[in-house]
């Protein structure tokens, strides 16, 4: 009797089973028609919506570009100015050094002058003593 119950306890089970992957399947078929409709109803909303994503990447992008270029233009024109103003600057440098370095120039060439004179002046002294007799230092 024991044996008789356990295959009655079976057969139920089996049924059970297939009735439910019958349901499964038309659940299965079911999903992926509803899926399939949705997806040819919302491909052009779809569409539109990424093309206008697209569309706002590419002016963000561009809009970006122009300011890295504003930027870029400012930058120049200040580097351009400073380097201008450093030149002024050095040029005038330039100009008070050489200035200086003339004056002094000049102020040696007058000092080598007088000196040469003084020179002059006493070798013309020492040879008139010496011509006129009177040497102060002989032995």
């Amino acid at each position: 009797m024991n044996e008789t119950r356990r295959e009655d306890t079976t057969e139920p089970r089996l049924v059970a089973a297939a009735g439910d992957s019958s349901r499964f399947l038309k659940g299965l078929f079911s999903g992926a028609l509803i899926g399939t409709v949705a997806g040819v109803l919302l491909a052009p909303q779809i569409h539109a919506a990424l093309r206008n994503v697209r569309r706002q990447l590419r002016d963000t992008a561009a809009a970006a570009s122009d300011v890295a270029a504003d930027k870029y233009r400012e930058a120049t024109t200040r580097v351009g100015d400073a380097v201008d103003d450093l030149q002024q600057k050095g040029r005038a440098v330039y100009g008070k050094a050489l200035s200086a370095v003339v004056r002094g120039a000049e102020d040696v060439k007058e000092r080598a002058t007088e000196a040469q004179t003084e020179l002059d002046q006493s070798a013309a002294d020492a040879a008139a003593r010496r011509s006129s007799g009177g040497t102060r230092w002989s032995s």
